[in-house]
Formats: structure tokens, C-alpha cells, sequence
């Protein structure tokens, strides 16, 4: 679904991506763990252009989206993204935050994107809180609505950029019941994480990033029970003890 070429991003005199390459299968869930600062997160946003690298390919279903014929916004629709800090609408309601996407960028009636908000928001078990605003619910909640909101858009791919490091230890079960549940599902995910316990349970792929480069990948049990790289144990070694 997903070929990234060579990919080499910089602020300024700052090179944060230094020749990544890497490929994603439909259906495939590959998380992506390392140091802060290794450039996971940058990565993460040049998937959609959020960022734009310098240099490199980024082929989404053999087309190039850096292309300057390519509408980003189309390519958009179909690769959801969820942050750290859940970026809901402070003014709209559940349902509203859910289904205003829908209606925007896809030219649905009001009525069938409250139908797919009502479908997805149950699928996030948030169906009883759909007259609820952002401040009247708690970190996990706004973010299991962040998660709802990306998949109203009914994408091919999920984004997913450490969608628990805000949130309180005791808050973290749920989001990750609901990323759990997608993984089954076959949703193809590409997900920057600190939780190692999920990446090792989830995982088709783990890649593990440092200093801007790729530094090992492969499979959860092969990066968790034997890495082969020396930097990949030290990390594991510090994060897992």
C-alpha cells in the first residue's frame, strides 16, 4: 500500500530523517519505537505531508504523493491521523467533532454522517457521550473520540503518533483496547509508540529508529527477544527494565 524511498527531512541545518526507506502491506500493523528526538514523529507526518521532506519518494498505491500534480487533500481522506493531543473541536459536541469530517470532505448528508459518527463512536465504545463536549471528558475519552473522528473518514490507513503519551497511566487500557480491536479488524496501521508491551503484542513489524535513520526491523519477536543491532538492545535494555 505504502513505499517510502530515500526520505530525508532537515530544519535548517537540523537533518532529522537521513535516507529512510520502507514499505507497508494492507492490513499490515508495524510500529515504530526509539529514542525521543530519533525522528519517529517527523516520519510519521510526511506520510500525509503534514511535514514535507526534502528528499525521497512517498508512493501511496503506486502513486507518488509528492508529486506537484497530486491534491494531498484527496490523498488525505484515505490516510487518517491521530495525535498526541487529540485536537478536538472545544465548541462541537461528540457527535459534531465525529461528524463534521464526513460533511466537509466527503459531501455527505448531515444525516449519513451522524450515522457512520453514531457507528464509529460505538465501535469506540464513546456512544453514550455523544452530547458531550471535549472539556467535559477525560484524556482517554477525547482520545478514543480522536480515533473515532479518523475513522468517519472511512481510511485505508491509520496514523497513529504516540496517541497515549498524554494521557494518564490508568487511561491508557482503553485507547489501546480500541487499537487492539482495529489490528483485528485488518486495519492497516502505522504506529509511533512508547507502549513496548503493545507494540510487542500487536506488531506485524517493529522498526526501530534512531538518529534519523532506520536502525533494525523486523518482526515483534525478533526485535524483543533478539535484536541484532547493538543500539536496539541498549534501547530495549533501558526502556524494558
Amino acid at each position: 500500500m505504502l513505499q517510502v524511498c530515500h526520505l530525508a527531512k532537515s530544519y535548517g541545518d537540523l537533518q532529522v530523517l537521513k535516507d529512510v526507506s520502507m514499505k507497508i502491506s494492507e492490513g499490515e500493523v508495524v510500529c515504530i519505537i526509539g529514542p525521543s528526538g530519533s525522528g519517529k514523529s517527523t516520519f510519521l507526518r510526511c506520510l500525509n505531508l503534514l511535514e514535507v521532506p526534502q528528499q525521497g519518494e512517498i508512493i501511496y498505491l503506486g502513486q507518488n504523493i509528492m508529486e506537484p500534480q497530486v491534491d494531498i487533500r484527496l490523498i488525505r481522506k484515505e490516510i487518517g491521523m491521530v495525535f498526541q493531543n487529540f485536537n478536538l473541536f472545544p465548541l462541537y459536541t461528540v457527535l459534531n467533532n465525529v461528524s463534521i469530517a464526513p460533511i466537509k470532505n466527503k459531501n455527505f448528508s448531515a444525516k449519513a454522517a451522524k450515522e457512520i459518527a453514531m457507528k464509529v463512536l460505538t465501535d469506540v465504545g464513546m456512544e453514550n457521550k455523544i452530547d458531550a463536549y471535549p472539556r467535559q471528558l477525560s484524556g482517554g475519552q477525547q482520545q478514543r473520540v480522536a480515533i473515532a473522528r479518523a475513522l468517519a473518514m472511512e481510511p485505508k490507513i491509520m496514523l497513529f503518533d504516540e496517541p497515549t503519551s498524554a494521557l494518564d497511566p490508568e487511561l491508557v487500557g482503553d485507547v489501546l483496547a480500541v487499537m487492539r480491536k482495529l489490528a483485528q479488524d485488518g486495519m492497516t496501521m502505522i504506529i509511533v509508540t512508547h507502549e513496548m508491551a503493545f507494540a510487542k503484542d500487536v506488531a506485524d513489524r517493529v522498526i526501530f529508529m534512531d538518529k534519523g535513520y532506520i536502525v533494525e526491523e523486523g518482526t515483534a519477536h525478533e526485535i524483543f527477544s533478539n535484536p541484532q543491532n547493538e543500539r536496539t538492545r541498549e534501547f530495549l535494555s533501558r526502556v524494558l527494565n
